[in-house]
């Protein structure tokens, strides 16, 4: 089987979406002119032909699928799309080194082989009470896993669920694209710091940006430090620290 294939808005469903219930498929969204494609393209394409490798790479250029990138919120690329079972299971935008690649790839579930479901995602993948999908929301963020913990807090309007958002949507992008500038560099060390989780290095990072740059992203930086602290929870050590210099 080709380990790395092109995709299309023609075979899409066959080959992402179909194929995906028997082995994990990450497709990378790319375009011939960006240059940090150049950049994670050639790792993705080592990783996936290492002989340990059970995912299927689908490269899709984002120039002439226009509605595909459209369908999946695509903003920014690269862009990498993990789909597992019919349903995206993880992602991330940027050129990331290769270790935080690689990562990415191990920590994908497997494919069940069961055939697609009929239903849309959003009811198969957040299902429980309101209170069973915050607390596991609050699970899946302490493991730094954002796009799953997302899912759960979709549609919830709960005070917690509110603010736990910003920092589950800023996990699961890991960072804003792989950009050069010291505040994008910054986004980049938060990101890293909190998937670990390095709690203290993480608010340090986002206290900075807001120290630095008040006029620039810090609505971001101060829901993602928000979403944190509720998370940690008003007791924590950290918020008692931290939260008087972020300010309510």
């Amino acid at each position: 089987m080709n380990k790395v294939i092109d995709v299309n808005a023609a075979d899409w469903q066959t080959a992402v979406i179909q194929q995906s219930h028997k082995t994990p498929i990450v497709v990378d969204f790319w375009a011939p002119w960006c240059g940090p494609c150049r950049m994670l393209g050639p790792i993705l394409e080592r990783l996936v032909n290492e002989p340990s490798s059970t995912f299927v790479l689908a490269k899709l250029n984002t120039d002439q699928n226009q509605q595909i990138a459209m369908q999946y919120s695509i903003q920014g690329i690269p862009a990498v799309k993990a789909f597992v079972n019919g349903r995206v299971v993880n992602e991330f935008v940027g050129a990331l080194p290769e270790s935080q690649v690689r990562s990415f790839i191990q920590q994908l579930p497997s494919a069940s082989g069961k055939p697609a479901s009929k239903k849309p995602v959003a009811q198969k993948a957040a299902t429980g009470t309101p209170a069973a999908r915050l607390q596991q929301a609050r699970t899946l963020l302490g493991q730094g896993k954002g796009c799953s913990a997302k899912i759960q807090l979709d549609g919830l309007t709960d005070a917690a669920a509110v603010k736990l958002m910003p920092l589950a949507a800023f996990l699961c992008a890991m960072g804003k694209g792989g950009g050069n500038d010291d505040l994008a560099i910054t986004y980049e060390q938060v990101a890293r710091a909190l998937n670990k989780p390095d709690y203290p290095t993480g608010l340090y990072k986002l206290l900075t940006i807001l120290n630095q740059d008040r006029g620039y992203r810090n609505g971001e930086a101060y829901k993602v430090a928000m979403g944190l602290f509720e998370l940690l929870g008003d007791g924590h050590e950290l918020v008692i620290a931290y939260k008087p210099l972020v300010g309510n």
